[in-house]
């Protein structure tokens, strides 16, 4: 075999490689994080505290019926409330989210 059949092979090997271990970073943090909730980046449970830093943003802590798990949301003039006002204390809501680095963003709250 000649030297650049060799360097084809090896770089199919090693584009192969990259592909599985990137599949498996994909997938591996959406089922730890989902393990025992809802459905896939939704979360109900009981508000513990909000906080709100300016006209329409701020913070909504939330404590797991499933878990257990606190979290914390953060909200902004895109996320959407159902009905149209804010939750209160205690109030039992679904929590849809999206993952922004890291970040918990609320893009829709739903108060059951």
């Amino acid at each position: 075999m000649e030297w650049k059949a060799y360097k084809k092979v090896l770089a199919l090997i090693v584009i192969l490689a990259l592909v599985l271990v990137g599949m498996s970073g994909i997938f591996t943090p959406i089922s730890i994080a989902n393990a025992g909730e809802i459905g896939p980046n939704t979360v109900q449970g009981k508000v513990l505290s909000i906080q709100t830093h300016f006209a329409r943003s701020g913070t909504i802590e939330v404590k797991s019926n499933r878990t257990g798990k606190v979290y914390m949301f953060y909200v902004g003039r895109n996320t959407a409330y159902y009905p149209h006002r804010y939750p209160g204390i205690g109030e039992t809501i679904r929590v849809h989210y999206i993952n922004d680095r890291g970040y918990l963003k609320a893009t829709s709250v739903e108060i059951q």
